[in-house]
């Protein structure tokens, strides 16, 4: 790698530090946690999101993270229940990644009155575990 572009460089514990610990905070704090990746075809995306096997990346971080945090502070007055959603929006076209048939339709983003923004028809599944989480991703990226 070029030193001007190593200078430049975020690895994928970086990401997590600068983006990764306050969305996990924030989601113990109560607050939904969403993660927008834009950019051109081939800047990283995805590898920022998903990483490697050696390298995870901020999804896999967020989501060990989460569920170790939940298992450390979960007690007789205190459970957690989470839910994932997973979609791409490519061409202006939304599309559930976790769909369980599988079909590539396109969704509708719709406006509530009160919630606001929300995909009409997108799966929520409900996530008990990190290995679950790991079965719904693989084959997607």
């Amino acid at each position: 790698m070029d030193e001007s572009v190593k200078e430049k460089y975020a690895g994928q514990d970086v990401v997590f530090k600068c983006l990764g610990e306050n969305i996990l905070q924030n989601a113990f704090e109560g607050y939904n946690a969403c993660i927008f990746a834009y950019g051109q075809t081939g800047s990283g995306k995805s590898y920022t999101m998903m990483g490697t096997a050696d390298q995870p990346g901020l999804i896999p971080k967020l989501c060990s993270g989460l569920f170790e945090r939940a298992q450390k502070e979960e007690n007789e007055e205190q459970s957690f229940k989470v839910e994932v959603s997973y979609m791409e929006i490519y061409n202006e076209k939304v599309r559930d990644l976790l769909d369980p048939k599988g079909s590539r339709q396109s969704l509708k983003v719709r406006e509530h009155s009160v919630y606001g923004p929300y995909v009409d028809g997108l799966s929520k599944l409900a996530v008990a575990s990190y290995k679950v989480r790991i079965h719904f991703m693989k084959g997607l990226c």
